[in-house]
């Protein structure tokens, strides 16, 4: 079965934020996986309800790759200790998703 895995990424004040998500459903199209995105939900929700849905996403996925510029965003750095505390695996490169799902 395909593993499932969840993209983390800044979103708030950027600017076609939506392409770097795609790029990266591409991605992980091409290796075989099952990719969440949250550049794909409806707009008009507060922060606290997108969060919500996030880990919501984070915790049904295997893994989350981390876009190039995560760090620079204050969800996607939520998302990624929450990941630490719960004990999923995060990577920032297709290699190292794979080391770390043991595929």
């Amino acid at each position: 079965m395909a593993k499932v895995v969840y993209i983390a990424g800044p979103i708030t004040g950027v600017p076609h934020y939506w392409l770097p998500f795609e790029a990266a459903e591409e991605d992980l199209l091409t290796e075989g996986y099952i990719p969440l995105s949250p550049a794909h939900l409806p707009k008009g929700l507060t922060p606290e309800q997108y969060m919500r849905i996030d880990l919501a996403m984070i915790d049904c996925a295997d893994a989350v790759y981390l876009l190039y510029d995560a760090c620079k965003s204050k969800g996607a750095m939520l998302e990624y200790r929450y990941c630490k505390y719960v004990g999923k695996p995060v990577a920032a490169t297709i290699k190292d998703l794979k080391e770390a799902l043991h595929e």
